[in-house]
């Protein structure tokens, strides 16, 4: 099975032993040479209050629909895997080997049971099959094989967070409200409640 990069990232890390949530994936790191995943960036607790670690790419026991599972909470660590973040590639310019130029690279597709690259997304809505043995991924340039053609970049449709399906859109959406209140400064923005009418037939009993 192949996945995008923008398709793992934000997925869910989770452990086999304790069936502890770890956090979101927020980037993958690449040897340039090998053309190949070496670790993951997990980004834990929340994006105002969390920090970043990582994990190594052989640590990785399975990856589901929604969920990237470890064996257990020590593989992650606080050790920065080798190789460059695929956001770091992001906008280089993608040309084949006979002088063509193709685009730039706005997106990676990795085999997931190799982890090896298969495809590059580029800027124009299309995408290039690469031979890994044929392809360079220099300091400013991506080449691939001579002859290479583009197609229709296509990706899988967005799927509902995991958070979301677990929780409710609705959840979500208060709590971001609320977030946004309280970073603007409390709850002075929040609607006053409205006493209660009165039914329509009660009478109001006249003095004597």
């Amino acid at each position: 099975m192949r996945s995008w990069h923008k398709d793992i990232k934000g997925m869910w890390v989770a452990t086999f032993t304790e069936g502890a949530m770890l956090g979101t994936v927020n980037n993958i790191y690449l040897d340039l040479e090998a053309k190949q995943v070496t670790g993951l960036v997990l980004r834990t607790g929340t994006p105002l209050a969390g920090e970043d670690r990582w994990v190594d790419i052989q640590d990785v026991k399975k990856i589901g629909l929604d969920l990237i599972f470890l064996s257990n909470e020590s593989s992650s660590s606080k050790q920065e895997p080798q190789g460059k973040k695929v956001a770091q590639l992001v906008g280089m310019s993608v040309s084949t080997k006979d002088g063509r130029a193709l685009g730039t690279l706005v997106d990676i597709e990795v085999d997931r049971d190799s982890w090896q690259i298969t495809q590059l997304g580029l800027n124009n809505n299309q995408s290039v099959v690469v031979d890994t043995g044929d392809m360079v991924m220099g300091h400013d340039l991506i080449l691939v094989q001579s002859g290479a053609e583009v197609d229709a970049l296509t990706r899988a449709k967005s799927k509902e967070s995991f958070v979301n399906s677990v929780l409710g859109a609705d959840f979500m959406k208060q709590t971001s409200d609320a977030l946004k209140r309280v970073l603007k400064g409390g709850e002075a923005d929040l609607p006053k409640s409205k006493e209660p009418a009165p039914p329509k037939d009660q009478k109001t009993e006249k003095p004597e």
